[in-house]
């Protein structure tokens, strides 16, 4: 019962922090018709190579398929699901193809660390919500739950686009049970939570909170043991470690028992950071700007000037990327239209795809 109890907490947790400083579907920007691409990225957590990858991808898969695709990232869902902000994202852009509804959403929120894949009617045969689920799981879920966001995201949209062009995507075999086997019993039970226990904000962030710092028995003696302060941890830090904490990468905890001396190292790196590992010290301490030196156009590509340093080691990197050319839609062409109208093709969802949380 605890632990049921624990899960539908965790649940509800989620669900009321995703509704906080949640961002109006009708304000996400819609790609084609802001600038004739597919990516909306609202918090700026891609890099601008991996943006342009996923444009000159999703932008030949459009050309050659006559399919479409959007890839949107926003900060907290609309006081929604998951599902339902995708389904209802992509019924307001009508992503796909008009009669066809062969258009694919992938929606994630940052702040609620939700993804979900979106799929219309016309490519459910060959997307079925549990190859989507496998695809999830198998090419962005593990990535992002190590950080690696862009990764994440082009592996993902890559094997979303090869089965939907019905080429061989690598998958596990397949499982009999459902992909998310306890949704519905942890949302009974966030019902009867609801019901029986008032829960404020401030309460959800304290409990989180209190997961963090509650009291640890020593594992040598069995003694409770005490959580050091910040400036008595950094002693028991590495350097590297230190460095982390000091640009706000990950954060530590120190606990130190006080009979035998014991103490051990808790690590908890930010759900979204600038910062990835570095290749020489292995720190997350390295990060990347970039610089366009030619932006990328219809025409042409562009180029940008990346450079790597570390903020604990000497490692230091420059190189210079190609900035993929913009695919001309063929859904940009003809006339306009009265207002309301969307730049993609006038797709339906079909309902169906996967969600998944990290």
């Amino acid at each position: 019962m605890a632990d049921s109890v624990r899960i539908a907490l965790v649940a509800f947790i989620l669900l009321t922090i995703a509704t906080v400083g949640a961002e109006p579907l009708a304000s996400i920007p819609n790609p084609r018709t802001r600038d004739g691409t597919w990516v909306t990225d609202s918090p700026g957590v891609l890099r601008a190579d991996t943006i342009a990858r996923l444009n000159a991808t999703i932008g030949e898969f459009e050309r050659t398929n006559g399919a479409e695709m959007a890839v949107v990232v926003i900060r907290s869902l609309d006081g929604l699901s998951i599902e339902e902000a995708a389904v209802k994202l992509f019924e307001l852009w009508k992503i796909g193809k008009e009669s066809k509804d062969n258009g694919l959403l992938l929606l994630w929120s940052t702040g609620d660390r939700r993804v979900r894949v979106e799929v219309g009617y016309g490519l459910e045969g060959v997307l079925p919500d549990g190859k989507v689920g496998a695809i999830l799981d198998t090419y962005v879920m593990p990535k992002f739950k190590s950080g690696q966001f862009d990764d994440g995201v082009l592996t993902g949209v890559d094997a979303l686009l090869r089965a939907a062009r019905e080429e061989p995507v690598e998958l596990p075999s397949a499982r009999s049970q459902s992909y998310e086997p306890r949704s519905r019993g942890v949302i009974a039970a966030v019902l009867s939570l609801l019901a029986a226990i008032p829960i404020s904000v401030g309460s959800i962030f304290g409990f989180r909170k209190w997961r963090r710092v509650r009291r640890r028995r020593c594992p040598a003696c069995q003694m409770l043991m005490t959580r050091l302060g910040e400036s008595a941890d950094n002693a028991l830090l590495e350097e590297g470690q230190q460095a982390e904490e000091r640009i706000g990468s990950v954060d530590y905890d120190v606990w130190k028992c006080g009979g035998c001396g014991h103490h051990f190292t808790l690590r908890y790196p930010k759900w979204v950071s600038g910062y990835e590992k570095c290749p020489q010290c292995h720190n997350r301490t390295k990060s990347s700007t970039e610089k366009v030196i030619t932006a990328a156009t219809t025409l042409s590509s562009g180029s940008a000037l990346v450079v790597e340093t570390c903020a604990f080691c000497t490692f230091r990197r420059e190189h210079t990327k190609v900035l993929p050319r913009i695919e001309p839609s063929s859904s940009s062409s003809g006339g306009s239209s009265g207002g309301g109208s969307s730049s993609f093709g006038g797709g339906s969802s079909g309902g169906g795809g996967a969600s998944r949380g990290y």
